[in-house]
């Protein structure tokens, strides 16, 4: 997305959990499914959201501060506000103005209308006083009543009267300028859209598992030139063939990818412009084919190795057999229970835990585990051997160390 509008903090609403997800909104569709895999909310558990940034939307806080928020309702409202340009801003922020002066709450609902609804307004640029617009109205034609008076009277003309007159009378606002508003008067002249419901409170998984923006330049016509087209993968081979048709039937090793969204999200910025462009293919199909169950184990992978590279990513995700993943695990105090509850009777166990430090009895477990603690929990290998950062080792010295150990 190109602008952060929002930062946002997720977590359970039992606040006795600690996983929890930190991301900047708008979000692309997988960025949100990633971000509920991170809350590992459990069966009956609701979510917290809270927004611990507003960048240039400041003055919105006092709308949403507090109130209860809707993490697919608030993506869109950061979307529609990220795709408006600096007129339409700043129309926005009059509305916003007119409805907090109906002394009425603001909702999230509410200003997802007043987003929707930004062309149903006048703005006139860089007015932001009555005088400038009594004078800019005068001037202009908009007060019938001065059409016919000479330049001298019209000189003498109390033009801050005039422009109050009018305001109130239209119910108009004026808007300072900022960092993403123009500034000027705006006053509504339409009636006021409503945005699209939006029921689902959990984020759908999209029908793909990489969105790609393909880029060929074509230096040798007169005056260059690009072609562009979107790909989703996993593709088939008639899909693929009209994105070259598209791209000018140009060779895939000269077009420019950007990955715009992908199934693994830390994966999404190596995958850009990562070549040759089968092996992004490739990874498509695999994460395509990957399961509910599987996913959150690779992911857990690639974070835990710190994997930068499609080639390697491509291996890792015949691996997952090796590994097991805690999703429940967030924390010290996860494992102690776990633990107990192993060794002990239940009951026994329960008596038990007020008494024992949850914490420091944790960390000792963790500390005799070859582990990795990942966002999306406990992470590690069945045969309990260390998990190989992907970055110690170059493909050559793995090669070598493989065939000392046939040897």
């Amino acid at each position: 997305m190109d602008k952060k509008v929002f930062r946002i903090y997720l977590t359970s609403a039992d606040y006795s959990r600690v996983a929890c997800a930190k991301l900047d909104l708008p979000a692309r569709p997988w960025e949100l499914v990633d971000a509920m895999d991170k809350v590992r909310l459990s069966e009956g558990d609701s979510l917290h959201l809270e927004i611990t940034n507003y960048y240039d939307f400041e003055d919105l806080s006092s709308c949403l501060d507090g109130a209860s928020l809707s993490l697919l309702e608030l993506n869109d409202l950061a979307e529609q506000l990220n795709g408006l340009d600096e007129k339409q801003h700043t129309a926005f922020q009059g509305l916003v103005q007119m409805e907090d002066e109906k002394d009425e709450p603001v909702t999230l609902k509410c200003l997802r209308d007043l987003a929707e609804s930004v062309d149903c307004c006048q703005v006139v640029d860089s007015v932001v006083t009555d005088e400038e617009l009594g004078q800019f109205y005068a001037e202009n034609g908009f007060v019938p009543e001065l059409e016919d008076i000479s330049d001298d009277v019209f000189e003498l003309l109390d033009f801050e009267k005039v422009g109050r007159a009018a305001r109130i009378d239209e119910g108009g606002v004026f808007v300072p300028s900022g960092s993403v508003d123009l500034g000027g008067y705006v006053v509504q002249n339409a009636e006021l859209k409503k945005a699209p419901e939006i029921s689902s409170s959990i984020p759908p998984e999209p029908n793909y598992a990489m969105h790609l923006r393909l880029t060929a330049h074509h230096d040798e016509l007169p005056f260059g030139g690009s072609d562009i087209v979107e790909l989703r993968l996993p593709a088939r081979k008639d899909e693929l063939e009209m994105a070259v048709r598209w791209l000018g039937y140009i060779d895939w090793e000269t077009v420019e990818c950007t990955c715009l969204d992908c199934k693994v999200p830390a994966l999404a910025e190596h995958i850009t412009n990562a070549v040759p462009f089968e092996t992004i293919e490739r990874l498509g199909d695999v994460l395509g084919q990957m399961s509910a169950d599987e996913l959150p184990i690779y992911k857990a992978l690639i974070e835990a190795t710190e994997c930068q590279d499609v080639e390697r990513a491509l291996g890792m995700a015949e691996q997952l057999d090796e590994y097991i993943l805690s999703p429940s695990i967030a924390s010290p105090e996860d494992v102690a229970p776990e633990d107990l509850s192993r060794v002990l009777p239940e009951q026994v166990a329960r008596l038990l835990r007020p008494y024992i430090n949850l914490h420091n009895y944790g960390l000792a477990l963790l500390e005799s585990r070859i582990h990795a603690e990942t966002e999306y929990g406990l992470l590690e290998r069945r045969d309990n051997q260390p998990i190989q950062s992907v970055g110690a080792l170059q493909p050559e010295a793995q090669m070598e160390e493989m065939e000392e150990m046939t040897l």
